[in-house]
């Protein structure tokens, strides 16, 4: 699933359509007035009061063709291009709305609230590594980050969120934040120290990482047994 880094250049490459008549498709007759990414979620305002909401799921991809030349059951065609969208996991056509109160502070835009993602964090008693997937307290963290910062921090991945003091927990934002940031500037790519890494050696100690799944959806979870071991 993309991560909030890709949903941030995916924003970006549509930003020929700004200012575009739509004349098929999803919000056809409006004007596109912005495009923004928010967590896992990509959004095309429109100037009626509309806008477009795409949730790319595993699978969704977004393809820009020439005008005229784009086909499938959601494209949005303007003077500029055809943006075809497949495979999503939803897209809705609903008023305009700035804000996703269900989501968790957006890692990527706006003023990051550390009260606010403390508030919801504390909220679930879940694991480390469940909770920085629950989009209702962080935006944008997927897999890969998730793997990534709690082995850079050297945390626990089954640790209670109860038994994290508030210091770790904004460490793990800081990182994540850290690592979508560098997403972005290497055009998508995030380095890779333990996620799909399962029986090589730790580059920190050189034990073994081991993965499982884990979650009520579950992804699979890397993390280095010697590193990241329970506090005793």
């Amino acid at each position: 699933m993309p991560e909030g880094h890709s949903l941030e250049l995916l924003a970006r490459r549509l930003e020929p359509i700004v200012g575009c008549q739509v004349t098929a498709g999803p919000l056809c007759g409006s004007r596109v007035t912005a495009i923004e990414a928010r967590g896992k979620h990509l959004l095309v305002h429109g100037d009626r009061g509309r806008s477009l909401t795409v949730h790319l799921g595993m699978n969704g991809r977004v393809r820009l063709t020439e005008p005229g030349r784009g086909w499938g059951p959601a494209v949005l065609r303007t003077p500029a291009c055809d943006v075809v969208i497949t495979g999503t996991r939803r897209i809705t056509e609903r008023p305009t709305r700035r804000a996703f109160p269900a989501l968790g502070p957006d890692l990527l835009h706006g003023r990051f609230s550390a009260v606010e993602y403390l508030r919801r964090a504390r909220m679930l008693e879940r694991p480390l590594c469940e909770l920085l997937l629950d989009q209702r307290v962080l935006a944008g963290i997927g897999n890969i980050v998730r793997c990534e910062v709690l082995w850079e921090a050297g945390q626990d991945p089954f640790q209670p969120v109860s038994a994290a003091s508030d210091r770790a927990l904004l460490e793990l934002a800081v990182r994540a934040r850290r690592q979508l940031r560098r997403g972005i500037e290497q055009g998508g790519r995030l380095t890779s120290q333990v996620h799909r890494r399962a029986g090589r050696p730790c580059p920190r100690c050189r034990s073994p990482i081991e993965s499982r799944m884990q979650g009520d959806q579950p992804r699979v979870l890397y993390w280095c047994p010697a590193c990241q071991a329970p506090a005793r």
